[in-house]
């Protein structure tokens, strides 16, 4: 089966216990993309067996790709977070001033009101690039060099990174994202991590939640349902991206963390620009593995063997919880992590 298609319905296959590993049921994607143009890259759940030949390609991202933000004109975007800072704006493409503000107030207020500003300025969203050419991919890279990119336009313009690429000199870090669970082997380690949560987990496991910032953990969005923002009206992206926000305060007490993954690492500028201005930094990653498919896990020895290869520098780590292997091989993973000598960083270290 085409392993784009693969990683699309990979989604469906989210589900596990409350109980313990912490999750609620994730729902899939119910809606279909436009065929791949030819321009599409490999997905980013790349065989061991075509690693090679990836690997043998060299980085070859798109124009623009990896260039420094501070050089995005000046109607390209803020780097200030929406509701947790003082602005964001658009990239003018439209032509159209898009200036959006959060006013003095606490923490709900001000979420509420730029919802609103988003809502108001929705033909301005209609009129940005809503072209996908494909979903998230990365390069595998030898020797442990850093992972290269195929975005198919600048992320870091519109506040995307899948990579810390700035790592000071002497400093070895990775950082691990997940959905959810592994809390217990994390806390075995003293290790911190980032998850993505959705309303759908919060409705059922919102205890868990708390869990993990009482522990140290960042809990950031992962939109409502789980699905693909790329085939969604303005309307309905703004409250896939708020809703989980809100929830999220209202049945913790906490402010959910500023940074933003797209269901199945689908994304175009309109969204990515929404996310942007609704104060969030969209995190894609570095390092996967076909973990997804509860049906067709890893053998024994491969998540290990995999780690072994292609752990590099500034890794975001993608690790889904519902991965029996997963739940086997962290322990071992984290422990191999350490002796290399790295530590586990959190994404504020990114971006």
């Amino acid at each position: 089966m085409n392993r784009r298609i693969m990683a699309k319905w990979g989604s469906l296959l989210m589900v596990v216990t409350c109980l313990f590993a912490g999750c609620a049921k994730q729902e899939g994607s119910t809606t279909k993309k436009a065929k791949p143009t030819e321009s599409t890259r490999p997905s980013v759940y790349v065989s061991m067996a075509e690693t090679e030949t990836i690997s043998s390609k060299g980085n070859a991202p798109s124009d623009g790709a990896g260039a420094d933000p501070s050089s995005a004109s000046d109607g390209t975007g803020s780097s200030d977070n929406g509701v947790l800072g003082e602005s964001t704006k658009g990239d003018g493409t439209s032509g159209e001033a898009s200036e959006t503000s959060a006013p003095s107030g606490d923490y709900l207020t001000n979420l509420l009101s730029l919802k609103q500003q988003m809502l108001d300025k929705k033909d301005y969203y209609n009129g940005l690039d809503n072209v996908a050419e494909d979903t998230w991919c990365f390069q595998r890279k030898k020797d442990h060099e850093p992972s290269g990119s195929y975005e198919y336009f600048n992320l870091k313009e519109y506040g995307g990174y899948y990579i810390n690429d700035h790592v000071s000199e002497g400093d070895k870090v990775v950082y691990l994202t997940f959905d959810c669970g592994f809390l217990d082997t994390l806390k075995k380690h003293n290790v911190k991590a980032s998850f993505f949560v959705t309303k759908m987990y919060l409705e059922e496991c919102s205890d868990y939640a708390i869990r993990m910032k009482e522990e140290g953990h960042m809990v950031c969005n992962h939109t409502v349902n789980h699905k693909d923002l790329t085939v969604m009206e303005v309307e309905d992206i703004i409250s896939e991206i708020f809703d989980v926000a809100q929830y999220f305060y209202e049945k913790t007490g906490y402010e959910i963390d500023p940074y933003f993954r797209t269901p199945t690492g689908s994304y175009t500028k309109r969204v990515m620009q929404m996310i942007k201005d609704a104060g969030y930094t969209t995190l894609f990653w570095s390092l996967a593995y076909d973990d997804y498919d509860q049906n067709n896990q890893p053998a024994p020895g491969f998540i290990i063997d995999h780690f072994q290869k292609f752990h590099h520098n500034g890794a975001v780590i993608l690790m889904h919880n519902d991965s029996s292997s997963n739940e086997r091989d962290l322990d071992e993973v984290l422990t191999y992590l350490e002796g290399e000598g790295y530590r586990f960083g959190l994404l504020d270290e990114i971006a």
